[in-house]
């Protein structure tokens, strides 16, 4: 039960620069995440696979910002670390590192949609 579904985002797609103004950050990949009722993503931590392939001797750091598209329904979560989200509004979310432990999970009845947005701190 770790079925996703992402959609990838190009430069012409969406606004790269305007994004990574609004987050702090230099804005190397952007994708959407539906995750179906009955799915989790186990405790993992976001390696940036896509931006160590690109970018392999960049030694700044890499984050993740994770943004709730649509306001929380019941049986959505995100833990990361020992704090467990729930009841976030739309346009909400956190930044992390590599260093951050997280699971996301849709035991609710609606599909979870999120924005991740990868790239470079500032």
């Amino acid at each position: 039960n770790t079925s996703i579904h992402q959609l990838w985002f190009d430069k012409d797609q969406v606004d790269f620069v305007d994004l990574g103004g609004q987050l702090g950050m230099e804005v190397v990949t952007v994708s959407c995440i539906k995750q179906p009722p009955g799915q989790a993503i186990p405790w993992h931590r976001d390696m940036f696979y896509q931006i160590t392939k690109r970018f392999p001797d960049d030694k700044r750091l890499k984050v993740r910002a994770n943004i709730y598209l649509e306001d929380w329904k019941m049986g959505q979560f995100l833990q990361f670390d020992d704090k467990v989200d729930t009841h976030w509004k739309a346009g909400e979310g956190h930044l992390w590192d590599s260093k951050v432990l997280h699971l996301g999970a849709n035991a609710g009845f609606h599909d979870k949609h999120t924005l991740q947005v990868s790239g470079f701190l500032i």
